[in-house]
Parts: C-alpha cells; sequence; structure tokens
C-alpha cells in the first residue's frame, strides 16, 4: 500500500512560476488529512522551502523533509533530524583545489547559509536561491573548519557544468556523489547520499520500506528515488533518462502533473 508520496520541487511540483498551482495544492492537502505522508523532497536546506510547507499545511509531528538531495532527514516542526550524511572541510579541499586548476565556480551549503568561494568569481547561486537563505561571500581559507556541510554546488552555464563533471579527478568522484539537478546546476553530494537513501531512512522510521513509495520526479537527481518507489511518476517535462526510469509518466509541471495522477491513482 502507497503511504508516502515523494515529491521533487523544481519542474515537478512546483510550475515554471516556482509555484505550487492550487489544484496541487488542494489533492496534496486532500491526501495528507486522510493520513498520506507527503513528503517534499528537495536539495536546498529545510529553511528554504518552509513556506511551501505552511502553505502545504505539512506541520503535524510526523512531518518530514528530505533536505540536501536525501543528505538530511528532518522533522518539519522541531527540525529534530533523524539522519545525516555531511562532508567535512577536507573533502571540500578536494574540489576546492580541483575548481582551482579548472576554474568553475563553487558555493558551500553549511548548516544555517551559504559560502560562496570568491576566489573562482560570484556565481549566480545566491540570485538563483531568491533569499531564501543567507549568503556568504569567502575564500576558502575562510571556511569553517569546525562545520560540515550539506552539499557543494557549481552554478554556471549548461556547457561549464557538463564540462566540469567530464573532467572531474577521481579522488573527487570517490568522495561524492556528482548530479545535475538542472542542466545549470551540478550538485557534489557525500558518496552514497541520494534521494532514496533518505527517503528509506524516514520510511524505515515508520516501519514501513519504499514499497510504501509513490515518487514524482524529472531530472538526474530524482533517480534512484524513481527507481526505488513501488511507483515511480515521471512529469511529461522529465529528461528521458528519467521517463525510462519510471513506471508511468504524467502530465508537465505547469500542467498540475502531480495532481492529475494523484486524482487518477487513488480514484480522488
Amino acid at each position: 500500500m502507497i503511504t508516502t508520496i515523494a515529491l521533487d520541487l523544481d519542474n515537478t511540483l512546483l510550475n515554471s512560476n516556482k509555484e505550487i498551482s492550487a489544484e496541487n495544492e488542494r489533492v496534496l492537502k486532500e491526501l495528507h488529512e486522510a493520513g498520506k505522508r507527503v513528503i517534499l523532497c528537495t536539495g536546498r536546506p529545510l529553511g528554504a522551502v518552509q513556506h511551501l510547507i505552511q502553505q502545504l499545511e505539512l506541520t503535524q509531528p510526523n512531518d518530514y523533509s528530505i533536505t540536501f538531495n536525501g543528505g538530511l532527514v528532518q522533522n518539519n516542526v522541531d527540525q529534530e533530524i533523524l539522519a545525516q550524511t555531511t562532508l567535512t572541510k577536507q573533502q571540500v579541499e578536494l574540489l576546492y583545489q580541483d575548481a582551482k586548476q579548472r576554474n568553475y565556480p563553487l558555493d558551500v551549503l553549511g548548516p544555517d547559509k551559504v559560502y560562496s568561494l570568491i576566489e573562482f568569481g560570484k556565481s549566480d547561486y545566491e540570485k538563483f536561491m531568491n533569499g531564501m537563505i543567507s549568503f556568504e561571500d569567502v575564500k576558502f581559507a575562510a571556511l569553517p573548519a569546525d562545520q560540515t556541510f550539506g552539499k557543494v554546488v557549481s552554478s554556471a552555464p549548461a556547457e561549464t557544468v557538463s564540462n566540469t563533471r567530464a573532467g572531474l579527478p577521481k579522488d573527487v568522484q570517490d568522495n561524492f556523489h556528482v548530479v545535475p539537478s538542472r542542466p545549470e546546476l551540478l550538485e557534489f553530494l557525500p558518496a552514497g547520499v541520494n534521494k532514496a537513501v533518505g527517503l528509506g531512512q524516514l520510511l524505515g522510521n515508520f516501519g514501513e520500506t519504499l514499497d510504501n513509495l509513490m515518487a514524482f520526479g524529472d531530472e538526474e537527481n530524482d533517480l534512484e528515488m524513481l527507481q526505488a518507489a513501488r511507483v515511480g511518476v515521471a512529469m511529461e517535462n522529465a529528461i528521458p533518462l528519467i521517463k525510462k526510469a519510471a513506471n508511468v509518466e504524467t502530465l508537465n509541471n505547469n500542467d498540475d502533473g502531480v495532481a492529475a495522477y494523484l486524482k487518477k491513482y487513488f480514484e480522488m
């Protein structure tokens, strides 16, 4: 039985205006009130999705979100951490050294802010986040050594992102799960971390498995959760890799694709 609905955000649950449509909101609220878990699964930190949590009223004691693309499983209400996998400054330095040689931008996501490594030039990542989390411009030497980090991102034109990924040295590939979340954003997660891992940890907390999961996605960072879910749903606007991995396809993100499939599956 499907007990849990996992939702990627950009270009899946959110439309092109980065909003949850009225129909998606209505259907998800109805299912949540009926007892289904509704889990936002995102690369962003929890603070950057609180407005969406409030809109969907995902504020019950057992409501959680998957953030940092599976690296952090956190309660929506008290922000208690159920599971977490992080990066050290020493690991980030592997990326820093490669970026210094090949000249690509890096932003490092800490527990409460994003550190933009300005030695490589300011990326457009702060503009993309649009005030959802605070940023600090630093040189690598000033990156706090006593903190751990959720992930590192490289925000750049699609061609730069593609070239960056293609040329990564072995030590970076061994220490990170490297995946694009859109053509212009390459994400460096802790090795072994993906959305399916976080969802498995969450469902295990409730004595369930990924066989109880329905997941929606559109990009490569959604791949593992769509493969692992009992029902993996690709958006019409998804990349070919995701459509191939999914069980079914729904309408695009601007045509309430999430709501359309949920209404059909749950006979609403």
